[in-house]
């Protein structure tokens, strides 16, 4: 072979090796890759389904897992007092399959059960021979530590009890609720089995609710016994705007009330009117929240016995209904300083403007009376007059100058028929009829008839109308916290819109101070507080029951509002057939005042002196036409 051929011999070579040099680069270049891919496959798998697959593998092991509950976070008034908490118990549990493994492990594990705890041995021996082969059975349930201690000072000293086995402890929490029926339905409650349902409980189950965590013991490949544990996550504290105190003074108030005078319901709602917090919501008959269930305290064992279940239910449910969301209803004169707002806004009325009574007025064919229509009426009276009076005539005259359309647009602004958006569940929107509300229907809204609110909008409105003008979002919650205190979330005030003028605003307040000072609302008055407010009767529908509504609102003080005070009375005592009267809302709003106002250091004025009380009229109310009962 000549040089020449070896030479191309050996450049075949080359370029052979060179093309098998570049296969195996690109064949390690793509083991490379997918190495890389099926990595980054695991590691996102064990990220995301990691706890998941070890379980898996765990689950074809011999082990035993146990749940580790997470405790619900705490509900709180506004300066910390605790309203409701979960407190740890715990369940004692038998291991029938450990105890049975071996003879000598049998008496003494019965014998401390008989000795620690209320137990029947014959109960025990049935659950040992019946069930030999599980190995969770509940004996008891919901002990507190001082219940359990003696049991497990023994399963610990095994020197002295080596042969306890098969006995141990499941952590579990109850919910307490330290006052019992103290805001009752805006509390709410709790159970284990399915969370909040009621109240804030179930408004905020989410935030209230945490993650369990859960131990597994398994028998590792050394066959040494190994555990692997989650951690609980508990669930976070809810910081209300409710004070205890105040909330306690206005149950207290109507307890005394209902006691002497009963009424089918009675509810009262404390508001701050410059946020929209809600400082006090309460309600009668109300129930305990530590036994939810139990109707005794409304109905007599006779009542009950002759319940169905499903009278049962709903007599239940009835009772756990929140009256100042869940319910909707005719305010009645309540709701005429919205009329006259509305008037002033539009520049339809005028400070100063007068108004005759002639104790009814003719519309679209139907009479309707003023609650002095038996005495002839108001005669003329100012604008001022006709509200603190609450004169109806008065009400319907503004009521024509603006009109059904601009009525409906007004009521749509304070936030009537639709919800207020209350941090709580079960609110009703209420009933209007719109911007095609006739001349009749105009005439009967202008005085509270005929539409149907909830009392978390009146007071809302009420509000806006008397501290300048500004709608605040009514809640009830103020704060998120971890179980360490950390702050989550804090709910600020929520100014959703401009509702009047100052200047309207402002003459709002001096006419409904003059309700209190010398008007209709005369009872309500406490000796050296600037109060203003308006009283309210509305006749229930179908009319022909002949039962009543009765209210009073009203904010103090006058100049400078820090309270907004709202009490409804359904069916109050004695008026059920009869022309009803204010006359318990206006002394129960001034039972509360007297003890609300000094703690809430709102200070006497010198200048505010009512007139004395003691003959003052009451409103009343009479029966509307029929044609006005159509919503």
């Amino acid at each position: 072979m000549n040089e020449k051929q070896r030479n191309n011999k050996y450049r075949r070579k080359k370029a052979m090796l060179r093309k098998v040099q570049n296969k195996m680069g690109v064949a390690f270049f793509v083991i490379v890759i997918a190495l890389l891919v099926l990595g980054t496959r695991i590691l996102l798998i064990n990220y995301n389904h990691g706890e998941a697959y070890s379980k898996t593998v765990l689950d074809h092991q011999s082990y035993t897992s146990t749940t580790i509950p997470y405790k619900r976070g705490q509900i709180q008034d506004t300066n910390g007092t605790v309203l409701a908490y979960s407190e740890k118990v715990y369940n004692l549990i038998l291991d029938p399959k450990l105890v049975l493994s071996d003879e000598k492990y049998k008496e003494p594990t019965l014998a401390a059960l008989t000795e620690c705890f209320d137990l029947n041995r014959s109960d025990l021996e049935n659950i040992l021979a019946t069930k030999s082969g599980s190995q969770y059975e509940k004996l008891l349930k919901e002990l507190t530590k001082d219940e359990i201690s003696e049991m497990e000072s023994r399963l610990e000293d095994t020197e002295n009890y080596p042969n306890i086995k098969g006995v141990w402890f499941e952590e579990s929490y109850i919910r307490k609720y330290p006052f019992s029926t103290l805001a009752a339905d805006v509390i709410g409650f709790a159970s284990a089995a399915n969370g909040g349902e009621l109240g804030l409980e179930n408004y905020y189950d989410d935030e209230l609710s945490g993650t369990d965590g859960i131990s597994y013991s398994y028998v590792g490949e050394n066959l040494d016994v190994e555990t692997q544990e989650k951690k609980t996550e508990d669930g976070y504290n809810i910081v209300t705007t409710i004070d205890y105190k105040v909330q306690s003074i206005i149950e207290q108030k109507i307890k005394e009330l209902n006691e002497e005078r009963p009424s089918k319901s009675t509810a009262v709602i404390a508001m701050n009117p410059k946020t929209g917090e809600i400082l006090a919501m309460a309600s009668y008959p109300t129930f305990d929240l530590n036994n939810p269930r139990d109707l005794s305290g409304v109905y007599t064992q006779e009542e009950l016995s002759a319940m169905s279940d499903v009278d049962m239910t709903n007599a239940m449910y009835a009772l756990w209904s929140n009256y100042c969301v869940s319910n909707i209803y005719e305010p009645g004169s309540t709701f005429k300083p919205f009329t006259v707002a509305w008037g002033l806004e539009e520049g339809v009325v005028h400070d100063g403007d007068t108004f005759y009574c002639a104790g009814f007025m003719e519309i679209s064919g139907s009479i309707i009376g003023c609650h002095v229509m038996s005495e002839g009426g108001h005669g003329t009276v100012t604008l001022k007059d006709g509200l603190i009076q609450s004169c109806n005539p008065t009400m319907m005259q503004i009521a024509a100058k603006l009109g059904g359309q601009k009525m409906a647009q007004y009521q749509t602004l304070l936030g009537f028929g639709s919800k207020t958006g209350i941090d709580l569940p079960g609110e009703e929107a209420g009933l209007t009829i719109g911007e095609d509300m006739s001349v009749l229907d105009a005439a009967c809204n202008s005085f509270g008839q005929n539409i149907n609110v909830n009392m978390v909008q009146m007071a809302a409105a009420f509000s806006s109308i008397i501290n300048g003008g500004n709608y605040y979002q009514p809640h009830i919650v103020k704060r998120i916290e971890t179980s360490t205190g950390e702050v989550v979330k804090t709910i600020e005030p929520t100014l959703v819109r401009q509702t009047v003028t100052a200047e309207t605003s402002q003459l709002m307040r001096t006419y409904l101070r003059a309700g209190v000072d010398e008007g209709l609302a005369r009872k309500s008055g406490v000796t050296g507080y600037a109060i203003g407010g308006k009283t309210g009767t509305a006749q229930k529908q179908p009319r022909e029951d002949k039962k009543w509504v009765v209210s009073y609102i009203g904010c103090a003080p006058t100049d400078d509002p820090q309270l907004v005070l709202y009490t409804v009375i359904d069916e109050p005592y004695e008026t059920n057939g009869t022309s009803g009267s204010s006359l318990d809302a206006l002394n129960l709003s001034r039972s509360i005042y007297e003890e609300v106002l000094p703690y809430l250091n709102i200070y006497k004025d010198t200048q505010a002196e009512p007139e004395d009380t003691s003959d003052s009229p009451v409103e009343t109310t009479v029966e509307l036409p029929e044609t006005t009962n159509e919503n």
